[in-house]
């Protein structure tokens, strides 16, 4: 029966690699599958996450079969190889003795890839003689983008409440503008840290900073202000719970739960300016 090697690690369940082995299957259902996941080093990884490389890599294989077994792949058995996909690939060949038909090496797109970088489905095919099929897991960083697009709306919003708060509290008149002002004050470390992490966090995934706060709108009275305030708070409050999802769907446990915290100043932040309305 056919017998194919799938390498693959951060895009070994991605829907590209997926259709690649379903197309397979459908040309010869008894089609057997070996998936390779190398122990790519942590730092190397486009996100963070809990254990060692090599417990990564098994966690990844695991996952990876489960998902190929959903589209009707038969999986032989999984394994956790060297590093580098050459290495892994020889420890394989000379570990188990088994003929290959052909070697899927799934990849991140060409500029997050440092296998497509070094050139390694050209070599690995010159290397072992076997035809190399080279699928690129686009919807991996598809999904990061998103992740990186709605952290940058996110910092706006928290650098248009620290323009907004300073604005706001210097032209704030008569007792309730006095009260607004004290509650603005006490705010702004709070937005900054928020702010900060938001753009630590966007490098971090290696995405880019834009800094593209709106400026707050001319000002009236103290309640209009207030009224204001209450509206951003509201859409920040709103955009964390999606980003919160977001972070989740994506795998970022992290990023969820410092949202979650970030959610829970603003929504208190949000109840002691409608209490100030009352």
């Amino acid at each position: 029966m056919p017998r194919y090697l799938s390498l693959a690690n951060q895009t070994a369940a991605s829907p590209e690699l997926a259709s690649a082995v379903r197309e397979i299957v459908a040309k010869d259902i008894d089609t057997e599958f070996v998936l390779l996941v190398p122990a790519t080093p942590m730092e190397d990884l486009l996100d963070w996450q809990d254990g060692d490389s090599e417990t990564i890599a098994k966690r990844t294989a695991q996952a990876a079969k489960d998902h190929l077994a959903g589209v009707g792949a038969k999986v032989a058995r999984t394994e956790v190889g060297d590093a580098s996909p050459v290495k892994a690939i020889e420890n394989e060949l000379e570990q188990h003795q088994e003929k290959y038909d052909g070697i899927i090496i799934s990849t991140l797109p060409l500029q997050r890839s440092r296998w497509v970088a070094l050139d390694q489905p050209r070599r690995i095919e010159r290397r072992f003689k076997v035809p190399v099929r080279h699928v690129v897991g686009h919807s991996v960083t598809m999904t990061r983008e998103d992740l990186i697009n709605g952290l940058n709306e996110d910092l706006n919003l928290e650098l248009e409440a620290i323009l907004r708060s300073v604005y706001h509290a210097a032209a704030g008149r008569g007792m309730l503008g006095h009260e607004l002002r004290e509650l603005l004050k006490k705010e702004l470390p709070s937005e900054l840290d928020h702010a900060t992490f938001l753009a630590d966090k966007i490098v971090a995934l290696g995405g880019e900073v834009r800094i593209r706060p709106a400026m707050p709108a001319e000002f009236g009275a103290a309640r209009e202000l207030l009224q204001q305030n209450i509206a951003a708070e509201r859409k920040v409050i709103g955009n964390y719970a999606k980003r919160i999802d977001q972070a989740a769907e994506f795998g970022d446990k992290g990023l969820a739960i410092r949202l979650e915290n970030m959610l829970a100043s603003e929504t208190d932040h949000l109840e002691q300016l409608e209490r100030l309305g009352r």
